[in-house]
């Protein structure tokens, strides 16, 4: 056998051993459609000082195209390490992290619902990987973002890195600045993918539909999704994953559709007087639903990690779901939500209890 053609052998078996020790996440997509992600910075410029951003967009790709393209992997070597020690994982295991989508494809057409993604206060925008991945792969375009000074740890491009050390014993109202500017960074990523998307996306034609966008978010993200509604009428569905709402968001009175998704003992009128006064007043379509079996970071990628990672599988099985099986329900209920008010969907699932999904609980 000539010598190139045992060496491109050779690398090709190298990546099949490779990708063997790689951990998927999410393990399946529960969607049809083949994804592709990119990432890069952004400076929000409509806010003084400016604000250096990080975003990511997961869009539906061509599956004939992506058979040219690589699986991403979850995270960069730099935070791949931070998150090790974030996690109490061996090192190196975050490295084995691989995504579903892949990278950088040609997107497949533009004309697919655009849903912004804010993570919660302290978290980067990467532990909500493997949801935004799910969400995409049933057919919408995914943007989720790092938050500049309340994000733990980010990375830009160019190598630089910043950190934030976090302070969750704050009263609720000093949460308010954070989730104003926070919303300031999701109306500036929608302006500048109505006029500059086809130069952060490959294969982008024709520019995106903006005129009707859903927003979403966990803990102070599901907060901001909120305040962004209030703000910005391009913004006409919302869902708020179990984050308590600082004031003046909890009084807005918003007329189009909210669901809200609490964790096991986060109910409406369970011990978070900011959820009750913002549930009363929502003034259009809402649902408050909460799943038992689940702590508050179950929104996030990050019980799946340490599920996976960790040596002694943490958390216990002492049951609470796990991180597969909430992908799975969570995706079911986002998409179903913003399927009813972006494609004609019936949404069944919030007609009552399901039997797919029994941990389901109806409180409004």
């Amino acid at each position: 056998m000539p010598l190139m053609a045992r060496f491109k052998i050779s690398l090709i078996l190298l990546g099949l051993a490779a990708l063997s020790r790689s951990i998927f996440i999410p393990p399946t997509l529960t969607g049809p459609l083949p994804i592709g992600v990119v990432s890069y910075e952004l400076n929000n410029t409509s806010i003084d000082p400016v604000r250096d951003l990080m975003v990511s967009i997961y869009y539906p790709a061509s599956e004939e195209k992506c058979k040219n393209y690589t699986l991403a992997p979850n995270f960069s070597p730099v935070f791949a390490t931070w998150t090790d020690g974030w996690l109490g994982v061996p090192n190196g295991s975050d490295a084995t992290m691989i995504q579903r989508a892949y990278d950088s494809p040609p997107i497949d057409n533009s004309q697919y619902p655009i849903l912004f993604f804010s993570p919660g206060y302290g978290n980067s925008r990467l532990f909500y990987n493997g949801a935004a991945q799910d969400i995409a792969s049933n057919g919408y375009i995914v943007v989720s973002m790092d938050h500049p000074n309340d994000t733990d740890f980010t990375v830009y491009p160019d190598g630089r890195t910043a950190s934030y050390a976090e302070n969750d014993t704050q009263p609720l109202e000093a949460y308010t600045p954070f989730m104003l500017k926070r919303a300031s960074d999701i109306i500036f990523i929608l302006d500048h993918l109505e006029e500059n998307a086809h130069k952060a996306i490959p294969g982008l034609e024709e520019p995106f539909d903006t005129s009707k966008v859903g927003v979403l978010g966990h803990s102070l993200g599901g907060a901001t999704a909120s305040q962004v509604m209030a703000n910005d009428t391009r913004f006409i569905a919302g869902i708020n994953m179990d984050g308590s709402v600082p004031p003046p968001a909890e009084t807005y009175n918003l007329t189009s559709p909210f669901l809200m998704l609490a964790s096991q003992g986060h109910g409406i009128y369970e011990g978070d007087p900011s959820w009750t006064t913002f549930w009363e007043s929502l003034a259009g379509w809402k649902h408050a639903l909460r799943v038992n079996q689940t702590v508050h970071h179950h929104y996030s990628d990050t019980l799946f990690l340490q599920l996976e990672l960790r040596p002694d599988g943490f958390p216990a099985n002492d049951g609470l779901l796990n991180g597969t099986y909430m992908f799975e329900l969570e995706s079911a209920y986002v998409v179903d939500f913003f399927d009813l008010w972006f494609k004609g969907g019936k949404g069944e699932l919030f007609e009552g209890p399901s039997a797919k999904w029994p941990e389901v609980i109806f409180d409004g």
